[in-house]
């Protein structure tokens, strides 16, 4: 990969982070990060997740997963509650102000999808993801393998 490749989706994720940031404010979202649209998409999808699916399913660390949640929680997104079978496990799961938040959401992922397109023609659009998804595969692979050599 030449140093392009690393300059160009750096930029793109820089880009994208700051225009996700400026959205979730100007929906009277101040302070929310791209971050906790991770946590509200599980939730939003699935009603509730542990922490450990929340961890996993936005790449983050259980402790950086804690913060967020604590976050979305002071807000009166989510609501956390202990597992009954094993008080270690902690479910998240949306409030009423949170479900309110899914057309915002999905307004925001719309116009997210349309911003990161633009200039690009569907044929280009789809070869993009193809390649996206491509190297996602080999770098989850390339770190599964280093993993084991630890």
């Amino acid at each position: 990969m030449r140093n392009t490749s690393i300059g160009l989706i750096s930029r793109i994720h820089a880009i994208t982070h700051r225009w996700l940031t400026e959205e979730l404010a100007s929906a009277g979202l101040p302070g929310m990060v791209p971050s906790h649209g991770d946590v509200l998409a599980l939730l939003l999808a699935n009603g509730e997740a542990s922490m450990h699916e929340l961890a996993a399913f936005a790449h983050k660390t259980r402790p950086t997963m804690t913060v967020l949640v604590a976050k979305l929680e002071r807000l009166g997104l989510v609501t956390r509650r202990k597992s009954k079978e094993d008080a270690r496990n902690i479910f998240v799961s949306l409030t009423d102000k949170g479900e309110a938040l899914r057309p915002v959401f999905d307004d925001i992922s719309r116009r997210l999808i349309a911003f990161v397109s633009s200039g690009l023609s569907p044929e280009e659009l789809m070869t993009l993801e193809t390649l996206l998804e491509k190297a996602l595969s080999g770098i989850k692979q390339a770190d599964s393998n280093t993993g084991e050599n630890q």
